[in-house]
């Protein structure tokens, strides 16, 4: 017998096993729920933070996400999220992504707010030809 011959059967013998039906289907629904109220906590949390109208109530808001996230995650049995897809964990981090930009844009905007015009008259205005 051929060696390359004996390499490559062993081989097929070896994936064949390795793909076969005996292992038990991996049940995923546990993934799907935690998919499902991540990306939904996270949503709402995103909406709550962009109108957040002082600093309080910002801090509370982002105490109040991590919290919940976290309470979410205890929920669900350990290795929960190695069941997500490689789709899902992209979603809960662009999510996750906009939150924190949408959170960190709104403490900005809350400590350096617009200066108010100081300027009493409207300074866009034609104003009127002198008289020559």
């Amino acid at each position: 017998m051929n060696k390359s011959y004996i390499i490559s059967a062993t081989s097929a013998i070896c994936m064949l096993s390795a793909c076969g039906s005996d292992k038990p289907a991996r049940d995923r629904s546990d993934a799907i729920s935690l998919f499902k109220e991540v990306t939904s906590l996270t949503e709402s949390y995103t909406r709550k933070i962009k109108v957040a109208p002082d600093s309080a109530s910002w801090a509370a808001v982002s105490t109040e996400f991590e919290d919940s996230l976290d309470k979410v995650n205890f929920r669900f049995p350990p290795d929960t999220d190695l069941l997500l897809t490689e789709g899902q964990n992209d979603t809960i981090t662009q999510l996750i992504g906009r939150y924190i930009e949408a959170r960190d844009r709104r403490i900005h905007d809350i400590i350096h707010p617009l200066p108010p015009d100081t300027v009493a008259a409207d300074t866009i205005a034609v104003k009127p030809a002198l008289n020559k």
